[in-house]
């Protein structure tokens, strides 16, 4: 099923870049990396259901692959984790984070530690183009996201309070 997911992430992000232009599938594969980190920390959950909904956490947002499709491929756990992290375009931007959360904390815990870990992977350094104020929404964001989902995985949430901690250490030498 990795090998599966891998390919299918590999395939609907083929030729998109981060915002740092790496080619956007060292992203998910990050996040997977950080899920296997925490298993090898002595944390105990489903490894295959986080690491798969982690690899294809955002290939409904950013290409045409759809939840049904999902589900067909990988099955109602992975496809309804998937779903409850991908963002509702319908919803103000403001709104799409808390809205997204909500629907994790409905799933098993692992989608929560995808979650961490997806946000985990993203806090790459601080680019010296970015605003104090988009540094500060970034920050904020990943406040939420622990406060909300740490207690799903300890290993995780130490990880995020880390770079959190960077977040604010730059946001204060910027302002």
């Amino acid at each position: 099923m990795f090998h599966k997911a891998l390919r299918l992430t590999a395939w609907a992000h083929y030729g998109q870049v981060t915002k740092f232009g790496d080619p956007y599938m060292t992203h998910p594969v990050a996040a997977s990396y950080e899920l296997l980190a925490a298993q090898a920390a002595g944390e105990s959950f489903n490894v295959d259901l986080a690491v798969v909904v982690a690899l294809l956490h955002d290939v409904v947002e950013k290409s045409d692959v759809t939840v049904k499709s999902i589900r067909k491929d990988f099955g109602k756990s992975v496809a309804e984790g998937v779903e409850a992290m991908t963002k509702n375009e319908a919803l103000p931007k403001e709104e799409q984070l808390k809205d997204s959360i909500v629907r994790i904390l409905e799933q098993p815990r692992e989608i929560a530690m995808a979650k961490l870990a997806d946000r985990i992977s993203s806090m790459l350094p601080i680019s010296s183009e970015w605003s104090p104020q988009k540094v500060e929404t970034i920050t904020n964001n990943a406040k939420m996201i622990l406060q909300m989902l740490g207690d799903a995985s300890p290993y995780l949430a130490k990880r995020l309070e880390k770079k959190i901690a960077a977040y604010e250490e730059t946001l204060e030498k910027i302002r």
